[in-house]
């Protein structure tokens, strides 16, 4: 399959010197452990830099993780998972217990970078480079009223396709080719993949990295926030780590097992690593 799509690779494109200049990427960037899972140091303001300059100039894919509790448990559970999110260029703390476990546990502070709040950031500061994104997942409805919304909110993206497929297209042979065709066609600098954990990571680790699109980021239910279908924890909620319960209020039969059960996982597991580090 692959080999089909050889000829569909590209090159992303070049921009004259004089529209944007980026400073020299920061180096020493360290990756602390947490158990089975690292986490990047980054800045949100350095992350960003290097994102967009990968965006813009890089012939190869770099995948952002965006590592919450949800994610730690299922890497724990799946050597498959924890592989794919070793060989992530970005791995950031989406969610306060990992911001938590990074300082109590590897006494380093690390910033929360959520992935919902990334989207937008690479889309503010892309407006001017006439960034080119993908969006791949999620409700048909929900994805195109985000990718309108987020056009209209940063003028200058450009929102270079919306392709919400059938739950299980992986599986199949002619709607897998279908979808990584349209996205090697349309040449996004950023594809934002919201097919959930872990399929997403997966699927970006799989499929995407051969057809060297800059940027891959997987972005779970954001769009549902994005396109306003889903109203956001209050800011102070998301900074005192309480973000899930208020999810968890919105959609209780669906998300009881998650938060109840896995953040109950999550503690056990970074701790029993802790004990016997």
């Amino acid at each position: 399959m692959i080999a089909q799509l050889e000829s569909l690779e590209y090159v992303t494109q070049v921009l004259p010197t004089n529209v944007v200049t980026f400073p020299k990427l920061q180096q020493g960037i360290s990756r602390i452990s947490i158990g089975n899972i690292g986490i990047d140091t980054y800045s949100k303001p350095v992350l960003l830099e290097e994102v967009l300059e990968h965006a813009i100039h890089g012939n190869n894919t770099h995948l952002i993780a965006t590592v919450n509790a949800q994610f730690y448990v299922l890497a724990e559970k799946s050597v498959r998972f924890r592989q794919c999110i070793e060989k992530a260029e970005y791995i950031c703390a989406d969610g306060m217990p990992i911001v938590w476990a990074c300082k109590a546990f590897a006494g380093r502070h690390v910033p929360r970078i959520a992935g919902v709040d990334l989207i937008e950031d690479i889309c503010r500061q892309g407006a001017p480079l006439a960034l080119r994104v993908f969006f791949l997942g999620g409700r048909p409805e929900m994805a195109r009223r985000a990718a309108d919304i987020l056009s209209q909110r940063y003028p200058g993206i450009q929102v270079v396709g919306v392709n919400c497929p059938e739950f299980g297209f992986e599986t199949d042979q002619d709607a897998l080719n279908t979808v990584l065709a349209e996205i090697a066609h349309s040449k996004p600098h950023v594809l934002f993949v919201g097919l959930g954990a872990p399929k997403q990571e997966f699927f970006c680790n799989e499929y995407i990295r051969p057809l060297k699109v800059p940027i891959a980021i997987g972005i779970g239910g954001s769009l549902e926030i994005l396109s306003g279908s889903l109203p956001r924890a209050p800011r102070w909620m998301r900074s005192s780590g309480l973000e899930w319960a208020f999810r968890l209020s919105q959609e209780p039969g669906r998300l009881w097992k998650r938060y109840l059960i896995g953040n109950v996982e999550f503690l056990w597991s970074v701790t029993k690593w802790r004990l016997h580090a």
